[in-house]
């Protein structure tokens, strides 16, 4: 299984003045509109995580295969790999790692209802992306 790579940032804790160090969540982003990839990319940067843009499914896949993320963002309508069978070709990687997956599509679908992951609509508002993005992190984090 990939782990996702740290990249680290070091905090001072007010309450008692000391050090802390914390890493800072990995994001992959997989778009195939540019303008919309580097509107994701630069809002998820300015809440401070880290993110990478891939173009296709089958592009995401090996970065997955590669490299460790938190989240995967994943539009449904890619080129050279649908939604559906990124999905599948990533759970077949590694138990649970498909569900790292938040998909993007201009509607839902049965696919995506079926997998109980989370999703946005487009169009979605800034807010909607980082919420949809902090939810789900905020729910790994609580996991035993």
């Amino acid at each position: 299984m990939n782990y996702p790579r740290c990249s680290f940032i070091a905090i001072v804790d007010p309450k008692d003045n000391k050090e802390k160090v914390m890493y800072k969540k990995r994001i992959l982003i997989i778009e195939d509109e540019e303008m919309i990839a580097d509107l994701e990319k630069e809002i998820l940067e300015g809440e401070g995580f880290e993110v990478e843009v891939t173009r296709n499914g089958a592009e995401g896949l090996e970065r997955i295969k590669q490299n460790g993320y938190d989240v995967i963002i994943a539009d449904f309508q890619m080129p050279k790999m649908r939604g559906d069978e990124f999905y599948l070709e990533v759970k077949n990687l590694s138990r649970n790692l498909e569900k790292r997956i938040i998909f993007v599509s201009a509607s839902i679908n049965d696919f995506i209802e079926s997998t109980g992951n989370r999703f946005l609509v487009k169009p979605f508002s800034n807010q909607q992306l980082t919420q949809v993005v902090k939810d789900f992190i905020a729910s790994i984090e609580t996991q035993p």
